[in-house]
C-alpha cells in the first residue's frame, strides 16, 4: 500500500484517523526491525516482494506509506484495466498509447482495486503464479495479509472492518478475517504458527 512519489488524493475523514506524519516514520522503523527478525524465525517469508528500506516503509520512504497504512484504507482509482499503461505479462493486455489524442486512457474515476494484482515488474508473475498454491508461503508471505494485518495491529490495533474489500482481494482472506474475529492481535502468530521456527521468539503486537 505505498504510493510512489507520495502523490494521492484523499478525503479529510480518512486523513484525520492517521497517525501523525511526525510519529509515522519512527512507527514504520520499528515495524521493520521487527519483521526481520520474525522473517528469520519464517514467520514471513518475502518470495514475492524483497525486504528493501522502500517495501518496508523506513526512512524517508514512510511518507510514502503513509497514507495507505489505516486498516479503513478504501482505494479508487481513474484508470480502467483495459487502458492500464503497464505492459501485462500475466494474462493481461498491453495498448499501445496514441499520444495524438487527448483522452489517451479513456479515464473513468472508480472504486478500487480494479486489478487482480501488482504491475508486472513490481512483482514477478512467474513467482506469483507458483506460490498460488503454497499455503505455508500463502499464509505467511509479508507482502500478502501477514505482513498487513501485522502493520495494522502495530499501527493501530485494529484490522479491517469485515465488510472490507480486503478479505476478499488478498489470497487466503477469508481464513484471516476467521483468524482476526477469533485471535485478534495474536492473530500473525497463530496463522503462521504451523510454519515458523519456534527457536526464534516472535516479536508480539
Amino acid at each position: 500500500n505505498h504510493f510512489s512519489g507520495n502523490m494521492f488524493t484523499a478525503s479529510c475523514e480518512y486523513v484525520k484517523d492517521l497517525i501523525p506524519p511526525a510519529q509515522f516514520e519512527s512507527k514504520m522503523n520499528d515495524i521493520a526491525s521487527d519483521a526481520l527478525v520474525s522473517q528469520l524465525a519464517h514467520v514471513f517469508t518475502t518470495d514475492l516482494i524483497p525486504f528493501t528500506p522502500q517495501t518496508l516503509g523506513m526512512d524517508q520512504y514512510s511518507v510514502e506509506h503513509w497514507i495507505g497504512s489505516h486498516p479503513d484504507f478504501q482505494p479508487c482509482d481513474i484508470a480502467p484495466v483495459s487502458r492500464s499503461w503497464f505492459p501485462l505479462k500475466c494474462g493481461g493486455s498491453y495498448y499501445d498509447v496514441d499520444y495524438s489524442r487527448s483522452n489517451v486512457y479513456d479515464f473513468q474515476w472508480s472504486i478500487g482495486p480494479r486489478r487482480g494484482s501488482a504491475p508486472n515488474g513490481r512483482i514477478d508473475c512467474t513467482t506469483e503464479q507458483r506460490i498460488a498454491t503454497k499455503d505455508d508461503v500463502l499464509f505467511r508471505e509479508y507482502s500478502y495479509l501477514a505482513g498487513n494485518v501485522y502493520r495494522w495491529y502495530k499501527l493501530y490495533n485494529k484490522a479491517p472492518p469485515a465488510d472490507s474489500w480486503i478479505w476478499q482481494w488478498f489470497p487466503k482472506g477469508d481464513s484471516w478475517l476467521h483468524g482476526v474475529q477469533n485471535h485478534g492481535s495474536r492473530v500473525v502468530q497463530e496463522l503462521t504458527k504451523p510454519y515458523a521456527d519456534e527457536g526464534v521468539p516472535f516479536r508480539q503486537v
